[in-house]
């Protein structure tokens, strides 16, 4: 899959372009996210938030397959840390690569930004995405009990770039 990703930003988009994306992306959300964790996806996104970005890739593979969306991510960068929200695959392109390939990206787009570090929390029971961050470098730095809800624990997980 790898040779035939493409990873852009929305804000490179005109509004319709980006807005198409953000629905695309705003339709994977709610399939894979429960409500009370799904992201809005509306053009507030495009417009430009100073410090939020929207990642998403594409496949030639998919779009002769009708979506060609096939991942997407979310980050806020705050000075010298970036906190990323999102990353998400979509379910029948998960476990090619595509997911580490994204954060791949994201680490040195904010490296060159001059970001040391890139941080997430993630649920203690995705064990897949947990997995994932942990293959992309990341390293588990805090554990909160409840973070998500009572009973669901959150892992903090640290990338540092500065390596």
């Amino acid at each position: 899959m790898s040779g035939d990703l493409t990873i852009s930003d929305i804000h490179s988009l005109s509004r319709g372009e980006a807005l198409g994306i953000l629905g695309q992306i705003a339709r994977v959300e709610k399939k894979t996210f429960p409500g009370n964790e799904a992201m809005a996806f509306g053009e507030e996104l495009w417009r430009k938030k100073p410090n939020t970005r929207v990642l998403y890739a594409t496949s030639s593979t998919a779009a002769s397959a009708g979506a060609p969306l096939v991942a997407y991510a979310v980050y806020v960068r705050q000075k010298g840390v970036a906190l990323l929200h999102k990353v998400c695959v979509v379910e029948a392109y998960r476990r090619q690569g595509i997911g580490r390939e994204l954060i791949a990206y994201i680490g040195q787009r904010l490296r060159k930004e001059g970001c040391q570090y890139i941080q997430l929390w993630v649920d203690q029971a995705r064990e897949p995405a947990r997995a994932l961050y942990a293959r992309a470098g990341f390293e588990e730095r805090e554990v909160v009990d409840d973070y998500y809800a009572p009973g669901r624990t959150g892992i903090k997980m640290v990338l540092d770039l500065d390596k």
